[in-house]
């Protein structure tokens, strides 16, 4: 599991991953990228600039109260790992902000073990995704892509026992929607 955390850590930051909601990034903009890798209550904050600035970290529960926040200076890069135990289980944006703007990841904490960890994240090359999937439990994962108009254009089932990474390359669709789910159900989407 460590070998694919440290993967998957090379992946994001050679390939310059950007938060979800950023749909055309700068040259300058930073690569942002939240995983639970063990499904707990441990997020890592990946975080990789051109230049070194100064960075603040806020996290806000679902009622958008700010539960936690704070600032780095002089930094182009680091790893950090934020703690929800003792929080309650539900919904939290991570805001990322530097001098390039603001970035929002949005997680969920649940009190109890997750089974799949499930994301979706823009890569610096236009059109490509990432997709992984980290689980303790053997499964079969859907990733399904639609056009604009909801038709089906690309399908796959991935039989998975631990964790799971692929790259979609995405680059002649200019409107898709991304869908991952398992044998449960919708696990997590994504719309361009």
């Amino acid at each position: 599991m460590k070998a694919f955390s440290l993967l998957l850590v090379g992946v994001l930051f050679s390939t310059g991953v950007f938060a979800n909601g950023i749909d055309e990034p700068g040259k300058s903009a930073a690569s942002v990228a939240v995983t639970n890798p063990s499904g707990g209550s441990l997020f890592k904050l990946f975080y990789k600039a051109e230049e070194s600035g100064t960075v603040k970290i806020s996290i806000f529960n679902t009622k958008n109260k700010l539960v936690f926040t704070e600032t780095l200076r002089h930094v182009s890069g680091f790893l950090r790992p934020y703690n929800f135990d003792g929080l309650a289980a539900g919904d939290y944006s991570i805001e990322i902000e530097d001098s390039t703007g603001k970035r929002v990841e949005e997680v969920t904490y649940g009190a109890e073990h997750v089974e799949k960890f499930v994301s979706l994240v823009k890569l610096a090359e236009e059109g490509k995704y990432l997709v992984s999937v980290n689980t303790k439990s053997a499964d079969h994962v859907n990733i399904n892509v639609y056009n604009e108009f909801d038709q089906l254009i690309h399908s796959q089932v991935k039989r998975i026992e631990d964790n799971f990474a692929e790259v979609l390359n995405l680059k002649n669709i200019n409107k898709f929607t991304i869908e991952v789910s398992d044998s449960q159900g919708l696990l997590k989407s994504i719309k361009n």
